[in-house]
């Protein structure tokens, strides 16, 4: 497991060492549960532990400009992110989240649509006590999340086969015990 977790660092982060710091500036459009966000951080850090990465969390309208990161990546929150009234869930096509690209390059402004999430799993979270559904929004959350850190630390737009980088999710893959960065990753889809 600790040559597995070397070799995730290496390749999947690349220029990015064990120890380093990202900071993550969120931002949301509409309320979200404490329950889920707490739920939510300890979920990708769980997630984002091989890589050996320090997760700080700010807010960014209270974002300064000052500070010495290594990484910086800022997070929109769309639509509501608690699960007390499920119904709300605006039902539409699309992702559950997207990272922004300019001119081929991948972009640190990555996106979460929680109503999309809340819909998708609206099955898994209608059949649990509200408690439970507070951490599995935050673990869905956190793996939409984990995907599009994927996305902008690897500055690839190309999706792996399985796990956390693959292009879409079931609800029973957004709720499950485990969800994990695929072991063996192309070396092609990293520069």
């Amino acid at each position: 497991m600790r040559l597995y977790s070397c070799l995730l660092a290496a390749v999947l982060f690349g220029a990015m060492s064990r120890g380093q710091t990202v900071d993550i500036y969120t931002q949301f459009e509409h309320r979200a549960s404490n329950l889920s966000l707490e739920n939510m951080k300890v979920e990708l850090q769980e997630i984002m532990k091989p890589a050996g990465l320090n997760l700080e969390w700010h807010s960014l309208q209270e974002a300064t400009g000052k500070g010495e990161a290594s990484q910086i990546l800022v997070v929109h929150f769309e639509g509501e992110c608690a699960s007390d009234q499920l119904e709300t869930a605006t039902v539409k096509t699309g992702p559950l989240g997207w990272t922004s690209v300019s001119d081929g390059e991948v972009l640190p402004f990555s996106y979460v649509d929680c109503d999309q999430i809340r819909h998708l799993m609206i099955t898994s979270l209608s059949a649990v006590v509200p408690g439970e559904r507070e951490y599995l929004l935050g673990r869905a959350m956190a793996r939409v999340l984990a995907h599009e850190m994927y996305h902008v630390f690897t500055n690839s737009t190309q999706h792996s086969s399985q796990g956390i980088g693959k292009a879409v999710y079931s609800s029973t893959e957004l709720v499950s015990r485990r969800l994990v960065f695929e072991p063996r990753l192309h070396t092609r889809w990293f520069r």
